[in-house]
């Protein structure tokens, strides 16, 4: 069995209570503050969310954003996803899930990609960093949420064995694959300040 089998096996073992878990531990209001302080655009966008998990990262952005012209959700936890599409459906009735790794999707060109606690699984952060870039399109935004290291995540590495990258490090990586870093800062208030950093990137335009 393979890391990643027993990764996504895991999370499609949690699925149902994922959500619960989220919001308790304050991720969900977490994400919400960040979408406010980066005034993300959503009209007439397209967004992925790469990892989507149960969705709550693409929820805050409908909540504090508005309704983006079309998502895909992406995960490769098929009840991730599923549930997932049911919380969304309601709100956000032009969702399309896919069960995949983000390795195994074709290159796109979305207007913004969401990603949460996605490249920390990957072995090699800049590899994973080239592929999230190759779902944006010049000119679009992500917003990316990363471990950083912290007493806190030696509790959760022990059931999910995730990287934790300082953010002069992230800052570095993202350098190496040609996105701009426009704005990054940690969350203001429980386990997320502790646990998580978060950054507004940019796949610049080519000036040619």
């Amino acid at each position: 069995m393979t890391n990643q089998i027993h990764l996504t096996r895991s999370y499609d073992a949690i699925a149902t209570r994922w959500r619960s878990k989220i919001e308790g531990l304050g991720y969900a209001a977490a994400y919400r503050w960040l979408i406010d302080q980066t005034g993300l655009q959503t009209q007439d966008a397209s967004v992925l969310d790469a990892g989507c998990g149960t969705g709550d990262f693409t929820r805050a952005l409908i909540e504090v954003a508005g309704i983006p012209k079309r998502v895909t959700l992406l995960d490769p936890s098929a009840e991730m996803v599923a549930t997932a599409q049911r919380s969304l459906i309601h709100i956000a009735p032009a969702v399309r899930p896919v069960t995949a790794g983000l390795e195994e999707v074709q290159p796109d060109a979305y207007d913004i990609v969401l990603c949460a606690h996605v490249i920390e699984h990957f072995s090699d952060p800049v590899a994973a960093l080239q592929l999230l870039k190759s779902q944006l399109a010049q000119g679009g935004k992500m917003l990316l949420v990363v471990s950083k290291p912290h007493w806190c995540n030696w509790i959760i590495w022990v059931r999910w064995r995730h990287r934790m990258i300082k953010p002069r490090h992230m800052l570095q990586y993202l350098n190496a694959v040609g996105l701009t870093c426009l704005w990054d800062a940690g969350f203001p208030a429980g386990p997320p300040s502790r646990s998580s950093h978060a950054y507004l990137i940019q796949h610049m335009k080519d000036p040619s």
